[in-house]
């Protein structure tokens, strides 16, 4: 069950004890870790495996939506990524799906709003997703649609398999409220075009339907329009 408490300027919420959560809280906050393999660092990520507090920990600082100001400002109505990012994590083991294990989400407000956020969860070994999984990725899709839920972000590299089974990683669980069979079907060619090898494990049916058919379009148009805004905001740039 996940406790919350107020550690310096951050609450957090965790599902370890007080003493080992203050103990990675610190760490964090002070840059006391060591660190391991980084997996991204951008203006809009940290994800990296950190070692604290004897935790192997995988830290995640969402950068980008810490700082964009229309995002701080609906941290006025609602917790912060990093807090939904656990609550996710807990809510998607308690349905029996392999997920990471939740351990801490911190988060600082300044006049009310969320300025810094981070969670932390257990580092998992396993070895990426290949193509050879895709049968056991979909059926892990179609099972978690099937409990009313979208995992968000389904390329192949958002999983990955520990021992023999499929574990989702760097998901943002949500209920469709409109249209849900388009936005299943939707989720699902996101992963066919991660994945196309994937397309031959559909059955005649799931190939035929009208669903798919309409995802398929709106995910080529959407995919075109990221493009377009992409080689835009590089000839901003490239022009400044």
């Amino acid at each position: 069950m996940l406790q919350s408490f107020r550690y310096r300027e951050y609450r957090s919420i965790t599902c370890v004890s007080s003493n080992m959560s203050r103990q990675i809280l610190g760490a964090v906050i002070d840059g006391e870790f060591e660190l391991g393999t980084v997996f991204r660092d951008n203006r809009r990520t940290l994800s990296a495996q950190v070692t604290c507090a004897d935790q192997s920990l995988l830290l995640k600082v969402p950068r980008a939506r810490n700082g964009r100001k229309w995002e701080r400002f609906l941290t006025l109505f609602r917790e912060s990524d990093a807090f939904r990012t656990l609550h996710n994590l807990e809510l998607m083991r308690s349905m029996g799906f392999s997920a990471p294990e939740p351990v801490l989400a911190g988060e600082r407000r300044a006049g009310g709003v969320v300025v810094d956020s981070f969670v932390c969860y257990r580092f998992v070994e396993g070895r990426r997703a290949e193509p050879r999984d895709a049968s056991a990725i979909l059926a892990a899709i179609e099972a978690l649609h099937q409990r009313g839920y979208l995992r968000g972000d389904a390329q192949l590299a958002n999983f990955l398999i520990v021992e023999g089974n499929v574990t989702f990683i760097d998901f943002r669980l949500k209920r469709p409220r409109w249209l849900p069979k388009l936005q299943k079907a939707r989720e699902i060619d996101r992963f066919l075009r991660s994945c196309p090898e994937a397309r031959k494990l559909l059955t005649p049916d799931q190939a035929a339907s009208s669903w798919l058919k309409l995802a398929s379009i709106l995910e080529r148009f959407s995919f075109g329009l990221r493009t377009v805004k992409r080689n835009m905001r590089k000839c901003w740039k490239s022009d400044r």
